[in-house]
């Protein structure tokens, strides 16, 4: 077969055009436009400009990245903790693991699905380095970004034991050169019982603090040491300056003082009721709310109330009072819904102009930076088109966010955003296009929605299902401009001529975990620093045993046969810092009393930097490792 790169043995570019539409080796399998065919075919008589624009592109790519994790997907992941009263950890191993992950789990079970022990060694490969891209840089960067966070104790031990126990395993069935049925099997049993132990541990330990709060609170002990209750919680949460607990201003400007906060199971802190932790899009939700109608939609902005502390405006259209009761303060904030002056359609439409402009020029004024302005003038477009294709539910504010032509709109809209993302075009059933099956199936939904709500209550649905809209279309979102970075970074090693082995050591393993980066310190920044941490090793396990323990079992189901395997020496070199990167976490992690500081992110850095070196050296055969 042809390689890719041979065109540039051709004399003139109409030649060039031709050969990289017909060689296999340069179709594009994963993203959605052929980016190779662009500069030869599409722009031939320009082709810097050609790359100017291909670059100019991965950039926005990025930006729409970082704006589709920190205000979509952590809002989403955010409110789906919240109703099911998850643990930070819990919620990191549990649905932000599932949506890092997911992707590589239905790769993984593709490529060893095929039976193929060159596809097998890639995927197992790429499971290896990506696992140490999460477990060394995305945990250097959530370490960076949030200074001296705690770790729960118990959850974290766990976690490090079982991807540590599968990453072994998969090196030895890689020295055994197969895989036969009882091992995968033995994958999903061990899954399993990770799982039995997350939700076990969690039933456990409720109970023993319950029965340690009663105790105490019926005898206390002065005796007791408060280093105590920190270490049986798994954390230090309890160890915290009680002059320094945050205060919330009520509207009669007494200040009220929280009570203790409560420590959950997992050492975490009942994060879901701390003051101060907002997602993202809290501040853009609530300026879309201050638009709805129980808000007014007049000019004025003279203050008559307050949601949690902020401000909110009193318009002319104001006349029927309600009262808000705010679930951090005691005291009733007073709000006033407007009588329609507009028709019931020309106040929904003018709604919905509002809760889809993407920038808010008030929050331009208060505290947004002439780098927060261009961000937002620069992201704009691709923000309209995620606020219409991703719902988002903040809990925090007032009617959830709820905007009812926005919403039902989304109904519509989101099966045809995933039919097109899923590349569905093409596909039919019953002899109908997959995309005008999913039209109208929307359309029922959006149609049911409109007769059926109003602009001023939420649905009693709206909360989980578009909670678990949000969540899943965010993810796609998500998993597609990874995809489209990721063929961008390889057309770009085509078009200047970079060896395969090193892009793939290094690009194209970089951007293969952008979104594990992206999301994960999106989470860490916005408060959830454990939950990061969790998805960082919680995630790559769940890829390992599960993805591995479904494809190889699919596998020797349909051939008949042991999944045969092989082990390199790039296999060998990325196992082996993955196993010693696991027991770092282990022995360095308890040393600093799991209070995480900067420092060791910047050695989990140069850990990896020491693989790259290693790595590179050995696919350029300065020195060779050979699998045995």
């Amino acid at each position: 077969m042809a390689d890719c790169d041979d065109y540039h043995n051709l004399p003139n570019k109409s030649e060039q055009c031709e050969f990289i539409s017909q060689t296999e080796s340069c179709e594009d399998n994963d993203g959605l436009v052929h980016y190779l065919k662009f500069p030869y075919c599409d722009l031939p008589a320009a082709i810097p400009l050609a790359d100017i624009i291909l670059f100019a592109w991965i950039g926005y790519l990025f930006v729409c990245l970082a704006v589709t994790a920190e205000d979509y997907f952590c809002p989403a992941l955010t409110s789906i903790s919240k109703m099911l009263k998850l643990s930070q950890n819990v919620a990191g191993v549990t649905f932000l693991a599932l949506g890092n992950g997911s992707p590589d789990i239905f790769s993984c079970i593709a490529a060893l699905g095929s039976g193929n022990i060159e596809t097998s060694f890639l995927a197992l490969g790429a499971m290896f380095g990506a696992g140490l891209f999460v477990n060394t840089v995305v945990i250097g960067a959530v370490t960076v970004s949030q200074d001296g966070y705690v770790l729960a104790r118990r959850p974290f031990f766990r976690d490090c034991i079982f991807y540590l126990a599968a990453t072994y395993w998969t090196w030895y069935n890689c020295y055994n050169k197969q895989l036969n049925l009882a091992t995968g099997i033995g994958y999903i049993a061990l899954y399993a019982a990770y799982v039995f132990l997350v939700i076990i541990g969690r039933l456990v330990f409720q109970k023993f603090i319950k029965k340690q709060s009663l105790t105490t609170a019926v005898n206390p002990d002065p005796n007791i040491d408060s280093n105590y209750a920190a270490d049986t919680r798994g954390g230090d949460l309890l160890n915290v300056d009680r002059e320094n607990i945050p205060i919330v201003e009520s509207d009669t400007d007494e200040n009220t003082q929280l009570g203790p906060i409560e420590i959950d199971e997992d050492g975490g802190g009942d994060w879901t009721e701390m003051p101060g932790v907002r997602s993202a899009a809290f501040t853009r939700a609530l300026a879309v709310a201050q638009t709805l109608p129980y808000l007014g939609q007049g000019q004025s902005h003279q203050r008559f109330g307050s949601v949690n502390g902020l401000e909110t405006a009193e318009t002319p259209l104001l006349r029927h009072d309600i009262s808000y009761s705010s679930p951090l303060q005691g005291n009733t904030s007073e709000y006033e819904y407007p009588s329609y002056s507009m028709g019931a359609v020309k106040q929904m439409a003018h709604n919905f102009v509002l809760a889809m402009n993407p920038i808010h020029l008030d929050d331009w004024e208060a505290e947004y930076s002439l780098k927060d302005k261009i961000f937002d003038v620069v992201s704009a477009p691709g923000n309209i088109i995620f606020r219409i294709s991703i719902p988002v539910v903040d809990l925090d504010a007032p009617l959830l966010g709820w905007s009812k032509l926005l919403n039902s709109l989304q109904l519509l809209i989101c099966p045809v955003i995933t039919c097109l993302l899923l590349e569905q075009t093409n596909n039919t059933l019953i002899s109908v296009p997959v995309p005008v099956i999913a039209a109208c199936i929307g359309l029922m939904f959006m149609i049911v929605m409109l007769l059926t709500s109003s602009q001023g209550e939420t649905p009693f649905y709206f909360k989980a299902v578009y909670t678990l809209l949000g969540f899943l279309m965010s993810i796609l979102w998500i998993y597609t401009i990874a995809n489209e970075i990721v063929s961008l970074l390889s057309a770009f090693g085509h078009m200047f001529m970079i060896n395969g082995a090193i892009l793939g050591l290094t690009v194209l393993s970089w951007a293969n975990s952008v979104g594990d980066l992206v999301s994960d310190v999106a989470m860490a920044k916005q408060g959830y620093p454990q939950m990061a941490v969790s998805a960082c090793i919680g995630g790559p396990c769940l890829n390992m045993l599960l993805g591995i323990g479904l494809a190889s079992t699919i596998a020797i189901l349909k051939h008949g046969r042991p999944l045969e395997l092989k082990l390199s020496g790039s296999l060998i070199i990325s196992s082996t810092f993955l196993m010693f990167t696991i027991c770092g976490h282990l022995v360095a992690v308890p040393l600093m009393k799991f209070r995480i500081r900067k420092w060791y992110g910047y050695y989990v850095f140069a850990l990896y930097a020491c693989f790259l070196v290693i790595a590179l050296l050995n696919v350029t055969h300065v020195f060779e490792i050979n699998g045995s």
